[in-house]
């Protein structure tokens, strides 16, 4: 069911919904190797330098639940034009901040917009597609923000060779004012005025509330947190579990953080091109599924090898297997998600992409907390989430569309 529900001429470009719904991840740790010398320069702590980055991921959870679903009720394009104009502002505040909580406080404006942007231009693409049109489309999207985080150091990096930590700013502003032209002239208003819905918080609260009593949206939504539980369990633990039980180096250890995403980005890729012919649900299951057993591998792995004796070939290859498998189930629930709460779009994105935000930063300090002196907690973790995930799956009949 390949279709397109509006005006084929009227599409919005690719191109530039890979801007908006991307710029989040790009902009979380592009500057993460000048923290130090943004620390010296601005004459502030290391904990507030820190807290630059926490505001600006905050402020992405919440710009998706606050702004997205105010496009129900005045359009996409608006918040879209709104979006991009205030995130380039906020950029080149970002550059020209004189103190460290000034920054943070810009960095929490540009959070939110940039969740804007990604609550946004998901709602679009259910504007304008549904079924596995719109789960291709979702796959890559979801390739390139999952590239995001890892090419964002690099390109810090060598920015960094030839400036400092405003530059990178700077390049972010440039980049806001790419957004916001690709905005205005390729990404056409998607939600006419006749669909659209009430205008102010009240209306926009009442919207969030149907859609949270609406079970065939749920159920997808509660899979996605799961989901993703297992996922930050992993992102938030396995650099102390990798580098203090098996003792490699903080350049090893990026460079399979690496390889690991490269594996979801592709994986995300192979989803686009087999939707059409298998289906959104199928292959979010096969996701799951796929990320639960490689979980139980290594439980077993750590049980068999408490001491970290062996080496890190058979961890690396299922913690490998988990987050690309992450490239299947995350497009093919937010394909379903949007679908099942498609007469409200923006309201849709904002709750399962808040939600999920929400979810993921809570527990990407659990392995901390339980300990990280051997693979066996931080693999309990992620079996845990990823089974209730499958359990739900099944239970509530989320494994079909």
């Amino acid at each position: 069911m390949l279709h397109a529900r509006r005006n084929p001429s009227a599409h919005p470009s690719m191109f530039a919904l890979v801007l908006v719904t991307g710029i989040g991840p790009l902009a979380v740790d592009t500057y993460v190797a000048g923290l130090p010398e943004l620390q010296h320069s601005l004459n502030t702590s290391a904990t507030i330098a820190q807290l630059s980055l926490t505001a600006f991921i905050i402020g992405v959870g919440l710009g998706q639940i606050t702004l997205g679903p105010f496009s129900d009720g005045h359009g996409r394009r608006p918040l879209l034009v709104f979006g991009t104009v205030v995130f380039t502002a906020a950029s080149i505040a970002c550059a020209l901040a004189p103190t460290g909580p000034t920054l943070v406080a810009f960095r929490l404006v540009q959070g939110l917009v940039a969740g804007c942007g990604i609550a946004v231009g998901r709602a679009v693409v259910s504007d304008h597609y549904e079924g596995d049109a719109a789960a291709a489309r979702y796959g890559t999207l979801s390739a390139i923000v999952f590239l995001g985080p890892v090419v964002a150091p690099a390109i810090g990096g060598l920015i960094l060779t030839v400036g400092s930590w405003r530059t990178i700013f700077a390049f972010l502003s440039l980049l806001g004012v790419v957004m916001v032209t690709a905005v205005v002239l390729l990404i056409p208003e998607s939600l006419p005025p006749q669909r659209r819905q009430g205008h102010g918080v009240e209306h926009m609260l009442a919207r969030m509330a149907d859609l949270s009593r609406d079970w065939h949206f749920m159920r997808h939504v509660v899979v996605q947190c799961l989901a993703t539980a297992g996922f930050f369990t992993y992102i938030g633990g396995s650099s102390f579990v990798l580098e203090t039980t098996y003792g490699i180096t903080q350049t090893a250890y990026a460079l399979l953080f690496a390889t690991n995403a490269a594996a979801m980005a592709l994986s995300s890729l192979v989803f686009r091109m087999l939707v059409v012919r298998v289906g959104a649900a199928r292959l979010r299951t096969a996701g799951v599924l796929t990320a639960c057993l490689a979980s139980a591998g290594l439980v077993v792995v750590a049980l068999g090898d408490p001491g970290a004796s062996s080496p890190l070939a058979l961890p690396w290859v299922l913690l490998c297997v988990v987050v690309a498998s992450m490239g299947w189930s995350i497009p093919g629930t937010t394909a379903l998600a949007q679908q099942a709460g498609r007469r409200s779009g923006g309201t849709a994105a904002a709750l399962q992409g808040g939600l999920t935000f929400l979810v993921g930063a809570l527990v990407t300090p659990l392995t901390g907390i339980v300990g990280y002196d051997s693979l066996l907690p931080m693999a309990t973790l992620m079996l845990g989430f990823f089974a209730l995930a499958t359990c739900w799956l099944f239970g509530s009949g989320s494994t079909h569309a």
